[in-house]
């Protein structure tokens, strides 16, 4: 998109002054961009290309420099989000997708070194579940002292396609090889936002979360950011990347290109039209798995040496990861939207073992002992709230908890170099909602995004809505949540600058345990994790995650 000199005089005298036009202008080394003065003192700079489009021979591979533009570039529309598994190409969808979104205060000049705050979407590995969310919001109500940065990123087969052909003749991981390209761009441009590339937070939500959980593993990343929040972290199956040839054969014997050598294979993929490659970006079967249900996720980062070293909890466990602050919590629903609407336990354990078809026979049998019946939730099965929890806890809780645990021997400046350690936030979000209530989905999972951007802000095509308490009997917990995240990225604390109504946040583990901050109307407060919950974990992390 390009603005020509009559273009830009055609927005200056449609009520903007020529002052506010070039004070929205931004120069980086590729290209000039122009963005749009918002109401509220907040400049918005949105779908400006942070590399290049990934088609044709630069698609299954890394991440590329965009080319350079010399006319002027248009910052004021967002940019296509990326396809994932099972859509459809679509108006705002396809692969020309790697475009990021910046807000930032109208005063800000380039010497001004405000805080980064980086999000990093989620969808399962599989979709861009919760793209452009506008920032204006949190940058408003941080008082003008933070830059809000989000984007796209590869998922589905476009993203974590794997196998020896792509090893020899592409890239693997390249969604997380997105996300690493855009951090790079940060410490390269943000500075000419008004932003600080040594003060970065990043800030993931479910896959999202789990891409920080990966990013944290790798020391080579330890000058992209200065602090963490994992939000309902996403750990699936980690397979290793000599794990995945079936995938990567089942996928080419879909789509056509199974003649010929690897080098032709991928040549054939190369040609192939995206609506061609999305009958194979699809769900099949694990292998030892059951045919039916089908896995939730079927596309996931694997273990490839580089960017994911080893198994990604064996390395918490050993203390191998970047240690830097960290909030990390989860929902008391994670599973709702995702489980089977199971009516027997054999349902149950069908659903579980198809999405980790390593768990021994032993270990699918116990899960109904872990997991009995409880009481019914409304619209759903007898079974149903068992198969949510196991699968809430198995993917999602667990796992964060086993870095909770990992990070919190880390948590001690006084045992430790300082430079070891790591001042470490959990919390447990269990907003009630009738709404959602209603629907069986108690506080499921991302139910917190409209509370830490606000509810005007997470108004996203064809995905997640806000829930409507949040306008209403919720509101007060917006203010709460969204202003312990701000104070976060400002300080790398939650305290600082929280709201005046809301408690001290305590440290998970400095001589409070094992707690959370609770979420939740009229009962926001420290609250112990249960000893139950500690066993169903250790039950899951002693698990193969791997297929």
């Amino acid at each position: 998109m390009m603005w020509s000199a009559i273009a830009i005089a055609a927005v200056i005298g449609s009520g903007c002054h020529a002052a506010n036009a070039l004070s929205t202008k931004v120069e980086l080394d590729y290209a000039t961009y122009v963005g749009t003065r918002l109401s509220n003192e907040v400049d918005e700079f949105i779908g400006i290309r942070y590399a290049e489009a990934p088609l044709g021979d630069l698609r299954f591979r890394a991440p590329q420099l965009p080319k350079q533009q010399p006319d002027l570039q248009r910052a004021t529309s967002f940019g296509d989000y990326c396809i994932g598994t099972n859509e459809t190409v679509d108006v705002g969808i396809s692969e020309d997708c790697l475009f990021v979104n910046i807000w930032r205060p109208s005063n800000t000049t380039r010497e001004s070194k405000l805080p980064v705050w980086v999000f990093i979407q989620g969808g399962g590995f599989n979709l861009n579940y919760s793209p452009n969310y506008n920032g204006s919001e949190v940058v408003e109500k941080s008082n003008n002292n933070i830059v809000l940065v989000n984007f796209n990123w590869r998922v589905g087969v476009y993203g974590f396609l794997a196998g020896q052909p792509m090893k020899n003749f592409g890239d693997l991981n390249v969604g997380l090889l997105d996300q690493l390209a855009l951090l790079e761009w940060v410490q390269d441009h943000i500075h000419q936002f008004g932003g600080n590339p040594d003060h970065v937070v990043i800030h993931g939500s479910s896959a999202g979360a789990g891409s920080v959980a990966l990013h944290l593993l790798n020391p080579a990343n330890t000058r992209l950011f200065a602090g963490a929040i994992m939000e309902s972290t996403f750990m699936p199956t980690q397979p290793l990347a000599s794990e995945l040839e079936w995938q990567y054969d089942r996928f080419i014997q879909t789509v056509g290109c199974r003649e010929g050598n690897a080098e032709l294979q991928m040549r054939c993929l190369r040609e192939r039209t995206t609506e061609e490659l999305q009958k194979g970006n699809v769900a099949t079967p694990f292998p030892g798995g059951p045919s039916q249900p089908l896995p939730v996720w079927p596309w996931t980062p694997c273990i490839d040496g580089d960017l994911i070293p080893d198994k990604p909890l064996d390395m918490y466990k050993r203390g191998e990861f970047i240690k830097v602050p960290m909030i990390i919590g989860n929902n008391e629903n994670e599973g709702a939207y995702f489980a089977a609407n199971a009516s027997t336990e054999e349902e149950v354990r069908l659903f579980i073992g198809s999405n980790y078809p390593r768990l021994s026979k032993t270990k699918v049998t116990e899960i109904t002992e872990y997991y009995p019946q409880t009481n019914p939730v409304s619209q759903h099965a007898e079974w149903f709230p068992s198969a949510e929890q196991a699968y809430g806890e198995s993917t999602f809780t667990c796992p964060a908890l086993a870095i909770l645990v990992a990070a919190g021997k880390f948590n001690d400046s006084q045992e430790l170099n300082s430079s070891e350690s790591v001042k470490l936030w959990s919390y447990h979000m269990n907003v009630y909602d009738e709404e959602y209530a209603a629907m069986g989905l108690g506080c499921p999972h991302g139910y917190e995004e409209g509370l830490i951007f606000g509810p005007s802000g997470t108004k996203t095509p064809k995905r997640y809505q806000p829930p409507a308490s949040f306008s209403t009997y919720n509101a007060p917990l917006v203010s709460v949540v969204m202003n312990y995240w701000i104070s976060f990225v400002r300080t790398l604390s939650p305290n600082p600058h929280k709201d005046p109504s809301a408690p001290i946040w305590e440290h998970w583990g400095r001589g409070n345990g094992c707690s959370k901050l609770l979420v939740k109307l009229g009962e926001l407060g420290m609250k112990p994790i249960t000893e139950a919950q500690v066993m169903r974990c250790d039950f899951w992390n002693e698990m193969d995650r791997s297929l």
